[in-house]
């Protein structure tokens, strides 16, 4: 037993030498190589948002004083304070926590209620048979390449015939309808087996049922594709809040940075500290829900 647990462990030990020998050093060298590239474009790329947040912690004079030539100091505060973050929370006439809100409020509502609209919609049109229904969905999906200073306009009026100007709706009811968002739920529903409705409505469910009880549990990731998309699009949405909706009251929080870079002055400092609040919310969720975007885009794409 001795003997043959000794010619095992040579035998183990052989094999971790034989395989360390054979390791190719060019093949290192590539790969590492390559990973240096890699860092190298991601720290290139991140440097903005170090600045941002270097900045955000500076008073208006420090920032300048650092900004050339680069040293170190570009990026790092020498004072680190947060008196830009208070001047926001004192901010008048409104405090800067009052647009966090109201961009908060409209990009949720706006994401609960395209998810709902646009789940319904691409569940028709992936599952229900009615005559034209190709072409129509061909023509929703043209909708997407009209730029959106061709319906700017067209939308301004109607907000003001409506009564609408400086209001939520004005903010949330043109958005909820989205050709992406019911393309990409379509495709998904396309993939899932039409077995699992036939023995769901074969037990008694009717359609409705069917969609909400085992559609759409099932399109978990595609809805959270569609949702990071969508709350993203209405939480930096710029130039139709300004327009619609200029009044500190019902104001969104791009506005609102936007209003620091006035005739007079332009805080950086409060542009900066504003753009790091503006950044962590869009931040956390992609960080939490990232696994299952990709796997909705993906899964989404294939179809």
């Amino acid at each position: 037993m001795a003997t043959t647990t000794e010619i095992g462990g040579r035998s183990r030990l052989g094999a971790a030498g034989r395989a360390s020998a054979g390791v190719n050093p060019g093949a290192l060298a590539r790969r590492t190589a390559r990973y240096g590239a890699m860092l190298l474009v991601a720290t290139f790329f991140l440097l903005p948002y170090v600045w941002m947040v270097s900045g955000s912690l500076r008073t208006q004079a420090e920032i300048f004083e650092n900004i050339y030539p680069l040293t170190p100091w570009t990026f790092l505060p020498k004072e680190p304070t947060l008196e830009n973050f208070r001047a926001l929370l004192n901010l008048q006439p409104l405090p800067f926590t009052h647009y966090v809100f109201n961009s908060l409020f409209v990009a949720v509502t706006v994401t609960a209620c395209s998810l709902v609209l646009n789940s319904f919609a691409a569940y028709a049109f992936a599952r229900i048979a009615f005559p034209g229904r190709d072409v129509l969905f061909v023509l929703f999906l043209s909708t997407m390449i009209i730029p959106f200073e061709v319906l700017a306009i067209p939308l301004y009026l109607e907000m003001r015939a409506l009564g609408w100007i400086d209001t939520y709706q004005a903010l949330i009811v043109p958005f909820v309808a989205s050709p992406l968002g019911m393309f990409l739920l379509r495709q998904f529903f396309l993939g899932l087996p039409r077995e699992l409705e036939e023995a769901a409505r074969m037990d008694g469910c009717s359609m409705f049922t069917a969609f909400w009880r085992i559609v759409l549990p099932n399109a978990v990731p595609a809805l959270i594709a569609f949702g990071v998309i969508r709350f993203q699009f209405s939480w930096d949405a710029f130039v139709w809040p300004l327009i619609v909706a200029p009044s500190p009251p019902v104001r969104v929080i791009q506005v609102a940075i936007a209003s620091f870079d006035t005739d007079i002055q332009i805080q950086w400092n409060l542009i900066l500290a504003a753009a790091v609040l503006a950044s962590l919310p869009v931040i956390l969720i992609f960080a939490f829900l990232q696994r299952y975007y990709v796997q909705g885009m993906a899964t989404s794409g294939l179809k």
